[in-house]
């Protein structure tokens, strides 16, 4: 692939690679999270629930205060802040699990090759996201020429 006439110059590069590396990383622990959560391998989330409802909060209101400047409806600012603020919530809760499991059984995690497993999950599902907010448009566009 050339990179001297397309769009890929080092700093778009740098910045997809940032973010395929900080998505993929995040849906990891997620998904690792899921499998501690269905396992039942994890002990005390109560006590890091406190942490998961306090990272919703902060999210709905930074959401709040940041699609103030993006759209005039307030019910469409509201609408899209419990949104991000739910999926927050969720993310933060599975990544957290996730993570709390990896740490509480680390050769259980890695000696079964799950955590290989699961990276391929995550990676996988970056660019599945990618590509999604890559084509948005055409996703919720309706086709009209059925």
């Amino acid at each position: 692939m050339a990179m001297g006439n397309s769009r890929w110059n080092r700093s778009t590069v740098a910045q997809a690679g940032a973010f395929v590396v900080l998505s993929t990383v995040l849906l990891t622990a997620s998904f690792l999270g899921i499998v501690a959560l269905v396992t039942g391998a994890v002990n005390g989330l109560n006590t890091r629930l406190p942490f998961y409802v306090l990272s919703m909060a902060i999210a709905f209101v930074g959401a709040i205060i940041t699609f103030e400047e993006e759209f005039r409806g307030g019910t469409q600012i509201l609408q899209l802040s419990v949104i991000g603020a739910i999926a927050t919530f969720v993310f933060v809760t599975l990544g957290g699990e996730g993570v709390a499991y990896l740490v509480e059984n680390p050769e259980q995690v890695v000696a079964s090759h799950l955590l290989f497993y699961i990276l391929a999950a995550g990676l996988i599902g970056t660019g599945i996201g990618y590509w999604a907010v890559q084509h948005w448009a055409e996703l919720t566009q309706r086709n009209t020429e059925l």
